[in-house]
């Protein structure tokens, strides 16, 4: 183990191994625009032709949704507040046998490319499906630039390479990729990324360990410091994580995210129903193993540092929290030349897989929820090389917003989680009411959706403004970091001030004693100091129950809107069984009518087969 030095810097093999991955991406993308000579259709374009196999749209799915933002904020938010979040992971993959029962079942047999399309059938409505897309590409945007930027500003500072280079790259290489070879380009590019992110978190898992100590060790101060904790039955909603919010948020949250454009357009760019749920079961193991890796590796960073000596952020080595991974893999693996470039590799292929995937699903949106009738009548090329201006267009706007927020410090996990929520959440109410109840109309539709969006917006920044801060884990010792970063203060014992609100962004304000040596704090109340004598709030409560507090105004304003109107509607008519949910289409409508929407069905995916 070494110790610290104020300048750590890439080296020569670092950088030929990231341009290896960058051009690895281009290159496959361009060999795909090349030998996809059939990429002159809206489908082949878009979908892939409708033939993609199981193995690798789950491979771009995972790639995909487990961006940079978890690179980056699942190993600082275990040095941080500890293992809690690991319960997110079982809500999560809970999450994709519940799509299989509503996501696919619903959406593959209607055959359509955007999913807003279902909305549009659905309601009988062409307003709802343009809302419903608005709000998919402004939500889709957010999530993108945080994507985007914050690897850009981690690597900034911890490795040198500037942040208009890191977005440039990643902007343009994804771009490029995507516009030229579609779907195909996406999903093979994701697949390449996947290997390097996994041979990425492995290599830093066992060199972080080896050099911590072992795994006993690494465990032992996890338990020690206060990060370990098995389980937290709290049924208090305003406890930041316990196993109870963690397992219900994500599984709402990612049902969630399972109805979103760029996961529905992968589904059902598969050749048959079959290959979709295999997408699902094959994505559950590999969502899990990569989870559970980065978790560790946020046990070893901390046993790293711990036993060096010197906690990096307490210490002053860097400003922004985001930068602690980055920080870690050139501390840890400087002595072996390419192992910092091959994991800062990881970061980038995170960062490229949700661009190309996200300006595809975003262009997906804009031909089929806004160009469509002035598209129609046009040839097919055509519709083709606007779509791949397209996305173009959205590469360049991506990369702009990601510069322009360059001010950003946010805790990425968090923030993106919380972000997402106030969209996904609304919007997922809105599937479950349309696939739940044929009562539901349109109005009472778009009033369950505005009343989402709008107490997700409240309780949001409600938080933030008026939200319970709670306290971080105590921090590590700095008695062995450079004194010339640290801030010494009166005090005769580490003091921090570091907290996370409500909604989950973080403030900053650290204070220490240099001369402390004492490595181990252990907090043992579930409940942070001072809550219990609070009264309760609505902004208090956790930001994982975002989700589910969202989704549930959604369905329930956007029923009861439906029952009231529903009498004052000049035509007052039932969606056809096939838009609903399979399980639920016996209990509204006739076994003849079940029976010849399942024969429908069949016939459609042979023919998609064919």
């Amino acid at each position: 183990m070494s110790s610290h030095e104020n300048s750590i810097q890439f080296d020569t093999a670092d950088y030929v191994l990231l341009s290896l991955m960058l051009g690895g991406s281009l290159g496959i993308g361009l060999y795909m625009a090349r030998t996809g000579k059939k990429n002159t259709t809206q489908a082949d374009y878009l979908l892939g032709g409708r033939r993609m196999t199981a193995i690798p749209v789950c491979l771009s799915l995972f790639a995909t949704f487990q961006s940079a933002i978890s690179l980056l904020g699942i190993p600082t938010e275990v040095y941080i507040y500890g293992t809690m979040m690991i319960y997110g992971t079982i809500g999560l993959s809970l999450s994709y046998p519940l799509a299989m029962v509503t996501t696919i079942p619903l959406m593959y047999p209607l055959g359509v490319t955007s999913i807003n399309e279902y909305l549009s059938l659905r309601y009988r409505c062409k307003s709802i499906q343009v809302i419903g897309a608005v709000i998919g590409v402004f939500s889709n945007l957010a999530y993108m630039t945080v994507a985007l930027l914050s690897p850009a500003l981690a690597l900034e500072t911890a490795v040198g390479i500037p942040l208009w280079m890191s977005i440039f790259l990643v902007g343009a290489v994804g771009t490029a990729y995507t516009t030229l070879g579609g779907m195909k380009s996406v999903v093979w590019t994701d697949v390449f990324q996947s290997v390097v992110i996994f041979a990425g978190i492995f290599t830093v898992l066992v060199k972080g360990t080896m050099d911590a100590g072992g795994v006993d060790k690494v465990w032992q101060i996890g338990k020690d410091s206060g990060r370990i904790k098995y389980f937290d039955m709290s049924l208090d909603p305003r406890v930041r994580h316990t196993s109870w919010n963690q397992v219900i948020g994500y599984v709402v949250f990612w049902l969630g995210v399972h109805f979103t454009q760029p996961s529905v357009q992968r589904l059902i760019s598969t050749s048959s129903i079959q290959e979709a749920n295999k997408v699902y079961l094959y994505t559950i193991p590999v969502v899990v193993i990569y989870n559970v890796v980065l978790f560790f590796t946020g046990l070893a960073i901390l046993a790293y540092f711990f036993t060096l000596g010197c906690d990096p952020i307490a210490g002053g080595l860097f400003d922004n929290k985001n930068q602690l991974v980055p920080y870690f893999v050139l501390h840890a693996l400087r002595l072996f030349p390419g192992l910092p470039g091959l994991y800062i590799s990881t970061i980038f292929s995170g960062a490229l897989s949700t661009l190309s995937s996200g300006i595809n699903s975003m262009s997906a949106n804009v031909v089929q929820d806004f160009l469509a009738k002035f598209l129609q009548g046009m040839p097919e090329r055509m519709v083709t090389t606007i779509t791949k201006l397209l996305v173009c267009f959205f590469g360049v706007v991506i990369a702009a917003l990601a510069y322009l927020a360059k001010e950003f410090e946010g805790p990425v996990s968090q923030l993106s989680y919380t972000v997402g929520s106030t969209t996904k959440g609304p919007l997922l109410g809105l599937f479950l009411l349309s696939g739940l109840f044929p009562q539901a109309n349109y109005i009472g539709a778009i009033f369950g959706l505005a009343s989402g969006l709008g107490v997700g917006l409240w309780k949001v920044f409600g938080s933030l403004w008026f939200g319970y801060r709670t306290p971080i884990l105590p921090p590590g010792p700095i008695h062995q970091c450079p004194v010339e970063n640290v801030t010494v203060f009166n005090t005769t014992t580490p003091a921090y001030a570091i907290s996370t609100d409500a909604a989950g962004l973080l403030m900053f304000s650290w204070t220490y004693n240099l001369t402390t040596s004492s490595v181990y704090h252990s907090t043992e109340s579930s409940v942070a100091t001072g809550l219990e004598d609070r009264a309760f709030s609505f902004y208090d409560v956790s930001y994982t129950l975002n989700p589910l507090i969202t989704a549930s105004v959604t369905l329930l304003a956007g029923l009861i809107a439906s029952l009231v109107v529903r009498p004052f509607l000049r035509e007052a008519w039932s969606p056809e069984s096939k838009l609903l949910f399979p399980f639920c289409r016996r209990f509204w409508y006739s076994d003849m009518d079940v029976l010849s929407t399942e024969m429908q069905n069949k016939s459609k995916d042979r023919d998609l087969e064919d």
